[in-house]
């Protein structure tokens, strides 16, 4: 019995209807989707008035990049001017401020640059965690571009090391508070910042070496990246280029980036400005202690690498995942040049057919987007839950049972990260928010290939809509263009308007914001299918203008982040510190007792026990005569038989004070063997710190 095209229609939607699977979801999508259409809405608004590829929140990415390099030229630059020397850091580049307007706009430069770059991989983050793009496949690039992140970040803190100025200072100590916690220093590294002529040059020289050196692990970071990306726009456009150099240069020279207070290690500053983009760990380490430092970052950075897995509420099914039938395959290569993401390879023929190569999609890195299905004009490489071979049976059924009513039958194609996406969808395919049509929806309409538009037209349909998401930042990346490119003829394969009459095609980029204009072009398009398109027009100044206010506000944006204020948790209150490394007497040998002796070998019955072990080192500190500090230290070590160091902070009040300090180094109750007294002056905001090691004795600073 022949089936009617009705019977059709219905048999192929409920095979439809079993073979759907839905695309993998990620957890708080319900939040990250009202976020992705603030993104969406300032598209929509900077390309009012600018062509997208001058829209600078749609290539974040490769601004950053560009930042980046403009950084590594002016920090080579500066090499001219800069020593790498402790002592003589500050005073360099405060001459380099007064008497070289070149060094001194190169200094801000750089600093800007930097700045800049930071500002942009943070708002790049942040429009990848709202667009959801960073589970699946893209694991990899979400992870390189976490540690790049944090690359960038420590390399710009190393950076201001080098300025040797308060910020500096904090940053020093913060560093060494981190450190300290490891068991991998002689001695902990907040003694070398206790005063001035305690800071080790080499360790200075070392910073600046590493502030050299890793700008190159950012290569491998961004070859990581970007290796699963096919045409990777790694760096932005000539006129977006100088744009930012112009930018940066500008304010440069309007705003010159300049030193804080020379660092004073004895000093507690109470406030100053910093740079936020990179100094914002102040916050935790000028107030949190060593582990709980460790805990936090280990916790924030394991929770922000792990984001592809524990987002993810479920993983992509197969019937998301390409796959080839060989019985089509021609071996035109035209998929895997297409794919955004290289997934596809070409390898050489399986099934001993007369061509060369064959199609091989690699699971773990397709993302279901279908731009490959649009590649191939003979349908052998399909997303099985979205065949397009079945499509076009059901579509077929459709379209005869339309006509059958004697009704025009429209279709629409609708990306799904469009304002389509919105649209309630009968089980028929129709749908009431767009009566009339026929709706589709595909993952990208790159997925669309040429015979999906000229089979439906020559059968009878009136119009085909296909409704794109926005121009910027697509989230297939190459599908619209590739799709625009076919309907031209620019690439293939292509739509031939010999076939089909391509003015009954209409292509609308419409994101998920704009669902009332859809309804609006929907019902334009039906009361005429074959009306143009009319072009957006742009008065000649507008453009320059906007361009010029987005200029303004990203580049105020980055120089207020490396200009706000901070207020240091330090009290006034004036402290005393006391620092020791000093070696306790070796213990005394002991007598073995007789059980002792039993105990052992004939070889080994020593009188006597010979150990390493050292005695503790006991401080006592007083004050105008009383007590203050008493407390003894171990000997560093697994056999205890290193030095005791300690670092003792003593808050005391402002005026002269009496201070007597003696060390205990014997193990005997009353044996204080190093002894110093003197009357200190002490002031607000001030430390007094005294230095005691075994050759020079005590020492005042």
């Amino acid at each position: 019995m022949t089936e009617t095209p009705i019977t059709q229609l219905l048999t192929a939607e409920k095979e439809a209807k079993s073979a759907a699977a839905s695309a993998p979801a990620v957890r708080g999508e319900s939040l990250l989707r009202p976020l992705e259409n603030f993104w969406l809405w300032l598209d929509r608004l900077v390309e009012r008035f600018l062509p997208s590829a001058l829209n600078p929140f749609g290539q974040l990415g490769a601004m950053a990049n560009t930042s980046l390099i403009i950084a590594l030229v002016s920090g080579i630059a500066l090499l001219i001017w800069y020593p790498p020397s402790v002592y003589q850091a500050y005073a360099a580049l405060e001459k380099l401020r007064t008497d070289s307007w070149l060094g001194q706009w190169m200094r801000s430069l750089h600093r800007y640059s930097s700045d800049g770059c930071l500002f942009f991989i943070l708002l790049h983050t942040a429009r990848i965690v709202c667009q959801r793009r960073f589970s699946g496949a893209r694991w990899l690039a979400w992870v390189a571009g976490i540690m790049m992140l944090a690359l960038m970040w420590f390399i710009g803190w190393t950076g201001y090391w080098l300025v040797w100025d308060v910020r500096a200072q904090h940053a020093a100590i913060g560093t060494a508070r981190f450190l300290d916690v490891l068991p991998i220093f002689a001695e902990p590294m907040s003694r070398s910042f206790l005063t001035n002529e305690s800071v080790p040059s080499l360790l200075f020289f070392l910073i600046f070496f590493a502030h050299m050196l890793l700008p190159l692990a950012i290569g491998i970071g961004l070859w990581m990246h970007l290796m699963r990306v096919n045409r990777a726009r790694l760096l932005t456009g000539r006129a977006m280029t100088w744009w930012i150099v112009g930018s940066l240069a500008l304010l440069s020279a309007l705003l010159p980036a300049i030193s804080a207070v020379p660092a004073e290690m004895t000093v507690k500053v109470q406030k100053f400005t910093m740079d936020w983009w990179y100094l914002w760990p102040l916050q935790l380490t000028d107030r949190l202690g060593g582990g709980a430092l460790w805990a936090l970052f280990l916790f924030t950075g394991l929770t922000v690498l792990t984001v592809p897995w524990w987002m993810a509420k479920r993983r992509q099914t197969p019937e998301w995942t390409a796959t080839v039938d060989l019985s089509r395959c021609f071996g035109c290569t035209l998929c895997g040049k297409d794919c955004p993401f290289n997934a596809i390879t070409m390898l050489p023929r399986e099934d001993g057919r007369k061509f060369e190569v064959q199609s091989h999609v690699n699971p773990d890195l397709c993302i279901g987007c279908g731009v490959c299905i649009g590649a191939c004009d003979s349908q052998a490489i399909n997303i099985p839950v979205l065949a397009s071979h079945t499509v076009e049976q059901r579509l077929n059924a459709w379209i005869d049972a339309t006509k059958a009513r004697g009704e025009k039958p429209f279709i629409a194609y609708c990306c799904d990260e469009s304002a389509a996406a919105f649209l309630r969808v009968n089980a028929d395919g129709t749908s009431p928010d767009l009566p009339g049509f026929r709706i589709e929806r595909v993952p990208c309409i790159g997925w669309v290939s040429a015979v999906m538009l000229e089979r439906p037209l020559t059968r009878g349909v009136e119009g085909i809509l296909v409704i794109a998401c926005g121009t910027t930042d697509p989230v297939a990346r190459d599908g619209c263009q590739w799709f625009e490119q076919r309907l031209v003829g620019q690439r293939p394969p292509a739509f031939d308007p010999k076939k089909a009459d391509a003015s009954r095609i209409h292509l609308v980029h419409l994101d998920r914001t704009r669902r009332a204009e859809l309804v609006r072009v929907a019902e334009n398009f039906r009361a005429n299918p074959t009306a143009p398109t009319s072009p957006t027009i742009r008065q000649r100044a507008l453009p320059i203008f906007a361009a010029l206010g987005l200029a303004l506000g990203l580049g105020t944006a980055t120089w207020l982040g490396s200009t706000l204020p901070y207020r240091t948790p330090h009290s006034p209150e004036p402290e005393l510190v006391i620092s020791f490394n000093h070696h306790g007497n070796i213990v005394a040998p002991r007598k073995l007792t007789k059980e002792e002796l039993d105990a052992r070998q004939p070889q080994m019955r020593a009188q006597f026990n010979v150990a390493r072990e050292r005695v503790p080192v006991r401080l006592r500190v007083q004050v105008d005569g009383q007590t203050v500090h008493e407390q003894s230290y171990q000997a560093k070590g697994i056999s205890k038989d290193g030095s005791s160091i300690a670092v003792v902070r003593l808050p005391v009040t402002s005026g002269s004070h009496v201070v007597q300090v003696e060390l205990n180094d014997c193990g005997k109750p009353d044996d204080w063997s190093q002894h110093w007294t003197e009357t200190v002056e002490f002031k607000e905001n001030h430390l007094r710190v005294v230095l005691f090691d075994s050759k020079d004795g005590f020492s005042l600073h």
